[in-house]
């Protein structure tokens, strides 16, 4: 089965701005768009704690509920912590990161890296600058500044989804699967509904870790958040479940149906048969 691993950011302004938002302890700067917005912003003192076992990732599944009546509930994903910001990043600031984001893409990587360090000293509160200097690093070779400019990233912003996914990819890029498995459990225990998290743990488990029963529940819940719109990740599904023979969902596990319904059910066929002996008895009589 041939997969490709999500991307952690996309173009385009609003990912600009994403990318650009701010810093643990100062409040979120920035982003707003496609995930719900959180109510408040929400400050996190340090990163979320990575739990030691990979299996521990099946927590953060989403769950599809129903009523007492046995129909679906609406469900509402939990809102992206990263764009649920509460003030804008500068202009400048914006304009700055555009103008470096074109120099990375006309492939003049020197100057595009001294642009993205020079935000990040104007800006220091700013952790997207930092995911880029990771990715030119990479582009480089120089792997140990990329890891590095991820995990700075991250220490600016400890709710920087995007720096998670790029951290995580480059993890596995390197050969250390099992890291990259902890920061992507890390990145859904930050925010459980996070459907790309979900769509490369799933790829790492099952391409990498040869781990299919554990990434089908990933699989599950990435089509679940966005209500099937990939083909492709259906076509894996299918795929997956063939391979380790679980049918069940882990997401959607209907409730069986109300007892009474069920009565109600079996006792139709019995009144029918008796209606019908009446009608007997009346020709008869």
């Amino acid at each position: 089965m041939a997969m490709v691993s999500v991307k952690p950011w996309r173009t385009g302004a609003f990912m600009t701005a994403v990318l650009l938002s701010g810093c643990a302890g100062l409040g979120t700067v920035g982003g707003t768009g496609g995930a719900p917005d959180a109510p408040a912003p929400k400050v996190v003192e340090s990163k979320p704690v990575k739990p030691k076992n990979g299996e521990a990732s099946q927590r953060y599944l989403p769950r599809q509920a129903y009523d007492a009546q046995g129909k679906k509930v609406a469900y509402v994903p939990a809102p992206n912590p990263y764009t649920g910001a509460s003030a804008p990043v500068p202009p400048e600031a914006v304009a700055r990161f555009q103008a470096a984001n074109r120099l990375m893409a006309d492939e003049q990587y020197r100057d595009a890296r001294k642009a993205f360090e020079g935000i990040t000293r104007d800006y220091p509160d700013l952790s997207g600058p930092w995911v880029k200097l990771g990715e030119l690093a990479e582009i480089g070779e120089r792997m140990e500044r990329a890891e590095k400019s991820y995990e700075k990233a991250l220490a600016v912003n400890p709710e920087n989804v995007n720096a998670y996914l790029a951290l995580a990819l480059f993890q596995r890029r390197s050969g250390d699967f099992e890291a990259a498995r902890d920061t992507y459990v890390a990145a859904l225990e930050l925010w459980k509904d996070f459907p790309e998290a979900h769509l490369n743990l799933a790829i790492l488990y099952d391409l990498y870790m040869n781990q299919p029963a554990s990434a089908q529940p990933h699989f599950e819940a990435y089509d679940f958040l966005t209500e099937g719109d990939n083909p492709q990740v259906a076509d894996w599904l299918i795929e997956i479940r063939r391979r380790t023979g679980i049918e069940t969902s882990f997401i959607d596990n209907p409730p069986p149906a109300p007892k009474a319904t069920e009565e109600s059910a079996s006792a139709e066929p019995m009144a029918a048969e008796k209606s019908l002996e009446a009608e007997n008895t009346e020709e008869k009589g």
